[in-house]
């Protein structure tokens, strides 16, 4: 008897331990707070990792945490990311050396909020010092996992840096007299380079003193070179009056886009830097001038050419005199023309291939009477997928880089539209089963609709991943559903009792700035 109560005990604190011990996704054991629901479990123990064996090994403790958030809801992303701070109470006030990172999802906004005591480390940072080209790409892909990871890992460069060059004790003691005085330094070695050089303009010909000009900004200087080493602008753009040679060096020396492509190191960063601005500003200055085409035509012509794979193309072409944009606005227009049945054709694909589907190798056999329902959310989302792709210039990128032709695109119709099913069909047969879960147990749907925006994305988000319309009746759905749903409601209630519950974060420090950036 004595021992089967042992193994009881033994059964219960295993109970207990794996509800107590198991790690929050958003408070109280982790630095992350993923209300978007973007970032991988393994994500966020990476995150965890770094910040309490990197950030919290370095000195005085400094404490990094990450938030990301569907929407703004109509607030600046530095509103939201002085609250949260304030909120969360990040860092110690003795140092003021808290450090949250926020990422707003939907309007593709960022921001690194930093305590007093690290304003000298940040403070004089551009948003691609922290977010870099690559990770910004990373973001645009919707690479969520690698993109935030990167950003934390520049973060904590810097912060080690920082120790190890001056002393982040230092920096917390005396950091704003230690800003100031660089300040001081950078504006006294700005008078000197500049009566350096006035001292040079004065005492030679007009033509070196004209040649002088492009010399005074270190960074143009560079960008300069780095051009002329690596892709020189051809006489044929040099002579047209809407390309404007020295605007572009302008525009390339101009300290958010020269560390955008990290300082011109390579010929691919400077060719990005140049299909950039050919399609942002040389193409709407050029089309201007060019008579016969519509607004509309306009539109189309520079719509196209957004798409990465168009607009490379076009500047190595225009780079190398084989087209000109008005030939290839013609082009774009033409094929822009010649998909208009092609997205026809791709629907009716969908509509066919739905029709002879019974969804038997999809759903299970007690699920098979919503097949209609499950078929029309599925054309439904099939179709916004397709359109989606049209408007950003997938299908038009394969015409006008000839990576296929016409013909070739139309014999490969079934192959697309399977590419899309791919993409959308779990994802309908999940909203369909949440619409009946919703008819039979309309508790669990008010319960949802009294959460914010940002609690409901995260527990249909987490739902999405564990659906299994292979293995799941609407009674599992539901069961998922509402451990979900009382989840997130037991998050909710820990926030409300104690914000100071994330991260584990104590004292707080006061917010000193921060560094805001887009993707």
């Amino acid at each position: 008897m004595k021992k089967i109560s042992q193994i009881g005990m033994i059964v219960i604190v295993g109970v207990m331990g794996f509800f107590v011990f198991q790690p929050s996704i958003a408070f109280g054991q982790t630095f992350v707070r993923d209300d978007a629901g973007v970032l991988s479990q393994e994500t966020i123990e990476q995150i965890d990792a770094l910040n309490k064996e990197g950030f919290q090994s370095l000195t005085g403790a400094p404490e990094y945490a990450v938030i990301t958030i569907p929407s703004l809801d109509g607030q600046s992303i530095e509103a939201r990311n002085l609250a949260l701070f304030n909120e969360y109470g990040l860092g110690n006030p003795e140092d003021n050396n808290g450090l949250l990172f926020l990422f707003a999802i939907d309007d593709r906004a960022f921001r690194l909020g930093y305590g007093d005591g690290l304003s000298y480390v940040f403070s004089a940072l551009s948003e691609d010092d922290l977010v870099d080209e690559d990770a910004k790409d990373a973001l645009r892909d919707e690479d969520y996992d690698a993109a935030i990871l990167a950003a934390s890992n520049q973060v904590y460069q810097h912060m080690k840096e920082a120790d190890e060059t001056i002393g982040l004790g230092t920096i917390y003691q005396d950091g704003n007299q230690l800003l100031a005085e660089k300040r001081a330094q950078e504006a006294e070695a700005n008078k000197q380079m500049w009566f350096t050089i006035g001292k040079i303009v004065s005492g030679v010909v007009a033509a070196t003193a004209a040649g002088l000009v492009g010399f005074i900004s270190l960074r143009h200087l560079k960008t300069k070179q780095r051009f002329a080493e690596y892709l020189p602008v051809p006489k044929h753009l040099q002579e047209d009056i809407h390309f404007q040679q020295k605007e572009f060096l302008k525009w390339a020396s101009n300290r958010k886009n020269y560390h955008r492509y990290h300082q011109y190191q390579t010929a691919k960063d400077c060719q990005r830097a140049f299909t950039q601005y050919v399609t942002s500003t040389y193409v709407p200055a050029k089309l201007s001038s060019i008579t016969g085409y519509s607004t509309t035509d306009n539109w189309v012509i520079q719509h196209g050419l957004m798409n990465p794979l168009i607009g490379s193309y076009f500047s190595n072409l225009l780079l190398k005199k084989k087209t000109t944009l008005k030939q290839f606005g013609q082009l774009i227009l033409t094929q822009h023309d010649t998909l208009k049945t092609y997205q026809t054709q791709l629907g009716r694909e969908v509509s066919e291939r739905l029709a002879d589907d019974d969804l038997s190798d999809d759903v299970l056999p007690e699920n098979l009477p919503l097949a209609d329902a499950y078929r029309a959310e599925i054309a439904k989302q099939a179709k916004e997928e397709i359109r989606r792709r049209s408007e950003q210039g997938r299908y038009l990128a394969q015409l006008v880089t000839e990576r296929a032709s016409y013909p070739e695109m139309v014999q490969a119709v079934p192959k697309e539209v399977s590419d899309v099913f791919a993409e959308v069909k779990t994802d309908a047969l999940f909203q369909v089963d949440l619409t009946q879960i919703y008819q039979k147990h309309p508790e669990l749907a008010h319960k949802l609709s009294s959460f914010d925006a940002s609690d409901r994305e995260a527990v249909l988000n987490n739902a999405r991943q564990e659906y299994d319309p292979q293995g799941m009746n609407m009674a599992l759905f539901f069961v998922m559903m509402n451990t979900h749903v009382s989840h997130q409601e037991q998050v909710i209630a820990d926030t409300q009792s104690s914000s100071n519950d994330f991260g584990g974060f104590s004292g707080g420090s006061s917010s000193g700035g921060g560094v805001s950036g887009s993707w």
